[in-house]
């Protein structure tokens, strides 16, 4: 039986972004007979806490199903800027490190990082060295520039050493797997060769169902005479969702429309505030992972927002379940970035950072139904085409059946 080892930030109980495809990767490697490790965080993405129901998982070893789980203690800051970041970034790395001492008298045959964790990444790849096996990157997103077009205060004083650091990680792995064709570019652009980079589009890894609209908006209790729009998932800088906040206010107080902000991160209690005694947004919880077929069903409209500076950026993880919704999706994204080439003719676009815009395209489609038809055909089209669960499984079962061969090689 091969062993691998996943080093990575985000894992199980996680309910959104990168931490959904670690663990589906996890599961999937297990599921085809691999022995799996994952040296990970503490859950705390993306409430940046480690939330109550999840104060019984700390550092030591667990498994989930098969799966040894090996968690880390590490500093998990309330918010961020840039040197928040930076002591989140150095406890992460110090602690992994520090328990993968005890790996390093074990047998693996590879180790798989996945990044935008600059940690998870030189760990990684310092045990793949250290045991003289191969390396696998599995590049969701880039810290360096991440931090650049974030809009973190002091983002550009960390993006230059966190540049310097994953740069270093890439030309070390044997391969590495990129999401988007922006970030194959980026990878490219540091000087990977194009032989190690493969690209695997994320693909629905939480199943999605359609519900009545009705029915969806009877169980979480909202009115069936609104239209609703809703954004699903992280609530960081990044998404820029204060954008949406200004386009609700040019909405109206006497407006049909209604939206809400779903999720959790470092910019919600901000946000909140912002919402105070207005009637059209709130910002509510995210919901249980056998409610979020429902949250999607019970929407007339999906919302992706994104800062007007993220050009490179990794693609939303949220997309994936957006198009398998059967929903019309509008995304307010930098014109000619990663999110607004992915979703061009899939879906409605406006500029970024454009709050009138977006409010007016929330409006004309509020009032147009056979265009939302349309849009969410279109999506269901492509997602069935390309994000295809089995197929994205396939292709990293694959890409690991590679690298384990090229170690014997």
């Amino acid at each position: 039986m091969k062993k691998i080892l996943v080093v990575c930030s985000n894992f199980w109980p996680e309910p959104t972004g990168i931490g959904v495809y670690t663990t589906d990767l996890a599961d999937s490697l297990d599921e085809a007979n691999v022995e799996v490790s994952v040296l990970t965080s503490l859950p705390h993405y993306p409430w940046w806490k480690t939330p109550a129901e999840y104060s019984y998982i700390t550092e030591g070893s667990s498994h989930r199903k098969s799966i040894e789980v090996i968690r880390v203690r590490h500093l998990i800051p309330p918010k961020m800027n840039a040197m928040l970041r930076v002591r989140f970034e150095i406890s992460l790395w110090w602690n992994l490190r520090r328990v993968s001492r005890k790996l390093l008298c074990r047998h693996f045959d590879l180790v798989i990082s996945c990044i935008p964790t600059v940690a998870a990444g030189v760990v990684g790849q310092s045990i793949a060295t250290k045991l003289g096996i191969p390396l696998g990157l599995i590049v969701q997103d880039l810290s360096g520039f991440g931090a650049k077009q974030s809009g973190l205060p002091g983002g550009a004083l960390i993006s230059k050493i966190a540049v310097a650091l994953e740069s270093a990680v890439l030309k070390a792995a044997n391969s590495i797997v990129v999401v988007s064709p922006a970030m194959r570019d980026v990878v490219l652009d540091s000087g990977v060769p194009t032989s190690k980079v493969l690209q695997i589009i994320n693909y629905a890894a939480r199943k999605i169902v359609t519900i009545d609209r009705n029915l969806a908006r009877k169980s979480l209790g909202w009115a069936e005479d609104e239209f609703i729009a809703i954004h699903a998932g992280n609530i960081g800088a990044k998404q820029d969702l204060e954008i949406v906040v200004e386009a609700s206010k040019a909405l109206g107080p006497n407006s049909k429309i209604k939206i809400y902000l779903v999720g959790h991160g470092n910019q919600e209690a901000n946000l909140k505030r912002m919402c105070e005694g207005l009637l059209n947004i709130a910002v509510i919880a995210a919901v249980a992972d056998d409610q979020y077929s429902a949250l999607l069903s019970a929407a007339d409209l999906l919302l992706v927002n994104e800062r007007s500076t993220q050009m490179e950026m990794s693609l939303p993880s949220k997309l994936t379940s957006y198009l398998y919704s059967q929903r019309p999706v509008l995304a307010a994204v930098p014109r000619g970035g990663a999110t607004w080439k992915f979703l061009d003719g899939i879906a409605e676009l406006v500029e970024a950072g454009r709050p009138l815009l977006l409010a007016r395209a929330i409006e004309d489609l509020s009032q147009d139904p056979g265009k939302r038809k349309r849009l969410a055909s279109r999506g269901l089209e492509f997602a069935r085409k390309n994000l295809d669960v089995g197929i994205g499984r396939k292709k990293y079962l694959d890409w690991v059946q590679s690298l384990i061969q090229s170690k014997r090689g």
